[in-house]
């Protein structure tokens, strides 16, 4: 997978976001990516830009199944990343495919907006869960945050998906997931043309050889911190690691 990661796409030094066909696109191939897994019962639970890579193809990869899991009704570990968790993940009340879902409508958003739309500046953790558990996200209303982004079916869609209780949400509702994928924000996707990658990828980019890794961020300018020189411990210091 050589094209780097979704969130290098999404946000670049110059504007943050992505056009809504290009928001889509992604979508529904990451859409299709949990729905293959959790046909096969098993719970992702940490989907976010950084973990959507996008191969030569130009079609999106989930990658990164650390905390994926077969689960046949409900878990209850607190595992993912904060800004895209689940209400009833933090509020360890058990949590099942819903929770993935959740996840999908806080990528919509932030592809569409360039944020995600529960942080605001200055929060911390506990202020941003409380904001997941109890607050109503809001959809932008200026030009300048991309407001005419979020069309109505894509304000549908999001607000289906970040609705709190997961027995209520999309997905999650006699129709399955099956929901999600025949959600009027799809309608320019033909799933199986999608599986079968005959939909042009919106940005396909050039690939040198099989080891170019031009298109993932450099981070050569960073200091490499494993060579810095430190003072050896003392035998106080020692004795704190001897159970280990």
């Amino acid at each position: 997978v050589q094209c780097g990661e979704l969130f290098s796409i999404m946000h670049k030094s110059d504007s943050d976001g992505l056009p809504i066909e290009d928001s889509i696109f992604y979508s529904a191939g990451i859409l299709e990516g949990i729905g293959h897994m959790h046909r096969r019962n098993v719970l992702y639970r940490d989907l976010k830009p950084e973990n959507v890579l996008v191969g030569g193809d130009g079609y999106p990869v989930i990658v990164d199944l650390g905390f994926a899991k077969v689960v046949e009704d409900k878990t209850y570990t607190l595992c993912g990343t904060p800004l895209y968790l689940a209400p009833e993940v933090i509020l360890n009340r058990g949590h099942d495919k819903g929770a993935d879902h959740w996840s999908l409508g806080v990528m919509i958003f932030e592809m569409l907006g360039g944020d995600t739309p529960f942080y605001k500046d200055g929060m911390d953790q506990i202020a941003l869960f409380r904001s997941i558990v109890k607050a109503e996200f809001k959809f932008p209303t200026s030009a300048r945050k991309r407001a005419n982004y979020f069309t109505a079916d894509a304000k549908d869609l999001i607000s289906k998906l970040l609705t709190k209780s997961p027995s209520r949400r999309l997905g999650s509702l006699a129709g399955g997931e099956k929901d999600i994928y025949n959600a009027p924000f799809f309608k320019s996707i033909h799933f199986e043309k999608l599986k079968a990658k005959q939909i042009p990828a919106p940005w396909k980019p050039t690939i040198k050889d099989p080891l170019d890794s031009s298109n993932f961020e450099n981070f050569n300018h960073l200091k490499d911190k494993t060579k810095d020189k430190h003072p050896a411990i003392s035998k106080n210091q020692e004795k704190i690691f001897e159970s280990f």
